[in-house]
């Protein structure tokens, strides 16, 4: 029996060390569970080994720390893992109460009351107590069943709420703590000489830790407590590592209903063809090539797909999901609902068409018509950044005024040419729409992989542009507005972007339209910085010309400040 007890002992000892280098997240309840499973099995130890009765009562009092506390900290543990918040004042309560049962178990040895009568034996090295039970003793069984109850009760109460529980995860616990009420049952009632205490108490804490390990649900639950609460208009579903459902928030159960009968813990099965087709095959090739060991230390993530689903167009993406260790523990899929997004590039898309019908229509007409859709379309994209609210209306204005001081210089720059240049100024950033929101409404500095993202824009805006504008509009507007889009972001040094191109190689309407773009960035304000003097932006772009601006339209530009300034004191 020694080797048994010492092997107990080492069993749960070896389990604290484990928890405590472990990276999975666990909650304070269960350090404190299997802090007090190692003492009480160092008690048993102790017990065996007793060389008189008073070592005996000094064992059995300490091992009394575990049959007192830890009913109540499995008990704590299935509230947690059942989503049921215990109040700070009941915990307290809940700790007074067992200390008031654990000073019960202090009077052995003083009196008759925990235990009538108790002998000390020693056979072949081993000793043990024989005992009879005084009234005492049965505030401590009462107070263990109690705590069995109320933690069958969570588990109804949490079952019938649907919480997002492991049905499976939760039976284990049930069924470990009744193992280790059978086996406590079973050793009074047979009356054996050695108890075999040590061994359930280590089954009831593997039963209790089994559904944290498996899901991993502190982590997953964090997740998506933060996503409700940041997102509440994009759908979460959560999956760990070997694909298993382990829930999702309110607006994902509306897109899916059929998932409110879905297990924690287990495959997704009978939700919906869809669901378990299209986003589980996603969910799995993605783990393929980021939930690996070469992977598992790095956040990942990539758009998927749109899908239609009940008449709504979503733009679903894959994110790996990350304990605080940043190791992978599972997967979250999100549903964004674009529908309105899509309906404009569809009616974008069928733009050709509808000017096609409008061909007999006046000039003046179609161009107005045309305006207020690019405008339109403008907006929208400009509505997805956060950071530069109303900066097309602003930068179009800066370009009239600016066109309008370069009509009357020595450059020789076309009247008609001129009002080209005013006209594209609103289509700059429409290469916006295919930069992804996440980097697009960024609060803070870019990540270097974020920014040459957001670079692309220039050309996807180029792109667009020309598309939607060949075949409706002269070869000679379609151009101008091309080269806005495309090159306003270079820099006549040659450090700029999308192609690095510098002075004169540099079309001059982009030259235009990026000391339009850059003034304003300056002078208003952004998430990272707040708005500059007029001062300041002035003497920045006076610095920059000849680096980053064309110095001849620096100069001429400098001499707009004062309609600049009152444009801006009056409008904006």
């Amino acid at each position: 029996m020694k080797i048994f007890y010492m092997s107990c002992l080492i069993l749960a000892f070896a389990l604290l060390i484990w928890q405590i280098l472990s990276d999975e997240r666990r909650s304070v309840t269960q350090h404190i569970m299997l802090f007090v499973l190692v003492v009480t099995n160092g008690g048993y130890l102790a017990s065996i080994l007793s060389a008189n009765m008073q070592e005996a009562i000094l064992a059995q009092k300490v091992i009394y720390i575990g049959g007192c506390f830890l009913p109540m900290l499995y008990f704590i543990t299935v509230c947690e893992i059942c989503r049921m918040k215990i109040r700070r004042s009941v915990m307290g309560v809940l700790f007074i109460v067992q200390g008031i049962v654990y000073a019960s178990v202090c009077t052995i040895g003083w009196n008759d009351w925990y235990y009538k009568n108790i002998e000390f034996h020693l056979e072949n090295g081993c000793a043990y107590l024989t005992k009879d039970y005084g009234p005492l003793h049965n505030l401590y069984v009462y107070s263990m069943s109690i705590y069995l109850f109320m933690a069958f009760c969570v588990v109804l109460i949490s079952l019938h709420k649907k919480t997002s529980i492991s049905i499976i995860g939760v039976a284990i616990m049930m069924v470990s703590f009744f193992l280790a009420c059978v086996a406590y049952i079973g050793e009074r009632a047979v009356g054996v000489t050695y108890e075999i205490m040590p061994m359930a108490y280590i089954v009831l804490f593997f039963g209790s830790s089994m559904q944290s390990y498996r899901a991993n649900i502190f982590t997953i639950e964090e997740n998506r407590k933060i996503v409700d609460e940041r997102l509440s208009e994009v759908g979460f579903i959560a999956f760990d590592r070997r694909l298993r459902y382990m829930g999702c928030n309110a607006y994902a159960g509306k897109i899916f209903p059929a998932l409110q009968g879905n297990t924690m813990g287990r495959r997704i099965r009978n939700a919906d063809p869809f669901l378990e087709k299209n986003i589980l095959d996603a969910v799995s090739h993605f783990a393929e090539h980021h939930g690996g060991a070469h992977n598992a230390e790095k956040h990942c993530h990539e758009k998927i797909d749109t899908f239609v689903i009940n008449d709504h167009s979503y733009d679903c993406r894959i994110h790996t999901l990350e304990n605080y260790t940043k190791k992978c523990v599972g997967y979250t899929v999100e549903f964004y609902d674009e529908t309105e997004h899509y309906k404009a590039i569809e009616l974008f898309s069928n733009y050709n068409k509808v000017l096609e019908a409008d061909v007999k229509a006046k000039t003046q007409q179609i161009q107005d018509i045309q305006e207020k859709i690019i405008l339109g379309m403008a907006q929208m994209i400009e509505s997805r950044d956060l950071s530069t609210g109303g900066h097309i209306k602003r930068t179009s204005e800066v370009v009239r005024i600016f066109a309008d001081a370069l009509s009357k210089s020595d450059l020789g720059l076309e009247p008609d040419f001129l009002k080209l240049v005013i006209r594209s100024a609103p289509m700059h950033d429409l290469g916006k729409i295919g930069v992804d929101d996440a980097i697009l409404r960024k609060q803070g500095k870019f990540t270097d992989e974020e920014y040459e993202k957001m670079k692309e824009h220039s050309a996807i805006g180029a792109r667009i542009v020309k598309e939607v504008l060949t075949g409706v509009e002269d070869d000679r507007f379609v151009k101008v507005a091309v080269n806005v889009a495309h090159y306003h972001h270079e820099k006549v040094n040659g450090t700029g972007y999308p192609e690095g191109l510098s002075g004169d190689d540099i079309p001059i309407e982009a030259r235009i339209m990026a000391l339009a773009d850059v003034f304003d960035a300056l002078v208003s304000k952004r998430c990272y910085k707040d708005a500059f003097s007029f001062d300041k932006a002035f003497g920045i772009i006076e610095k920059d010309a000849g680096s980053h601006f064309d110095a001849t339209l620096a100069h001429i530009f400098l001499q707009c400040r004062p309609q600049l300034e009152a444009l801006y004191s009056r409008q904006f």
